[in-house]
């Protein structure tokens, strides 16, 4: 008797703790825009459409992880997967092989950020080289287009695309449908938002080369962002993978910060330089 009447009791509690909604948790209110070291930050690495569809992001975002620790960034700085047979990152999102649509890659990331920082009130800036920009620039448009299968919102304080084709590329060596989807004039370039916001707001800094061998600085200054930088060129052989790798120099280019103009050719800051400036800057930089 004296089991059955604590159990009673119990009960009564629970139905009067729900009754006066006490089960039902508040929504996280999404996080304030500052300028600040501290946002988790995540790489995204581009298409291999040569080879067996991988990426080796120890070697390919060393650079760029030594640029954050060498300039005391505090948050976590992770390199993503999305290849099955990508090695040494940090998260995996999928395990997507060569002929897997960049939308499906786009979603993946989404809902990872959803359930790693958004869905726990958290923000994060986001970091893409080529095709991996447009990976970000789909994760944001899906959620602003309430597309199935997306999460119902994100917090991506900032986001820094590096040679990504915006505007399409006329490249027609590959056959793949990520390929497909990046051409000049495909729907699925034309379907994306041109600069999506998050539920925070996202400051998108768009970075170039005039001699990208892969993505023209037209088309990877694109998608009417805020901010852009473009090269002259960068020392050594194709500059499409330099944009990923080169710091610490002194090169010539040009910037837009809107709504100002563009400037005129100037010296200044490296390409991975910029990307540690863009994401500690939530706006103006």
């Amino acid at each position: 008797m004296k089991q059955r009447g604590t159990a009673l009791a119990v009960t009564g509690l629970t139905v009067a703790a729900v009754m006066m909604g006490a089960a039902a948790p508040a929504q996280a209110a999404a996080p304030k825009r500052n300028d600040s070291k501290t946002e988790a930050v995540l790489l995204v690495h581009g298409i291999d459409w040569i080879g067996e569809a991988s990426f080796d992001c120890e070697s390919g975002w060393k650079n760029l992880k030594s640029e954050f620790k060498e300039h005391f960034w505090k948050g976590s700085v992770r390199s993503v997967a999305f290849y099955k047979k990508d090695k040494n990152c940090d998260l995996r999102i999928a395990s997507a092989g060569a002929n897997d649509g960049i939308d499906k890659l786009g979603k993946a990331l989404a809902n990872k950020i959803y359930s790693e920082y958004t869905s726990k009130g958290k923000s994060v800036d986001l970091v893409g080289h080529s095709m991996g920009g447009l990976v970000i620039r789909d994760a944001l448009s899906g959620v602003a287009k309430k597309r199935p299968g997306y999460p119902s919102k994100l917090y991506v304080e900032d986001a820094v695309t590096l040679g990504t084709p915006h505007n399409g590329t006329w490249s027609s060596q590959c056959i793949y449908t990520a390929c497909a989807q990046m051409k000049k004039g495909s729907t699925y370039i034309a379907n994306l938002k041109k600069n999506p916001q998050s539920a925070q707001g996202t400051d998108w800094t768009a970075i170039a080369s005039d001699a990208d061998e892969a993505v023209g600085e037209d088309t990877a200054t694109g998608g009417d962002v805020r901010h852009w930088v473009r090269y002259k060129n960068i020392p050594g052989k194709k500059d499409h993978s330099l944009l990923r790798t080169t710091r610490n120099k002194t090169l010539t280019l040009k910037w837009r910060n809107l709504p100002k103009a563009a400037t005129g050719w100037r010296s200044g800051d490296a390409p991975l330089d910029m990307t540690r400036t863009a994401l500690y800057w939530h706006s103006k930089w």
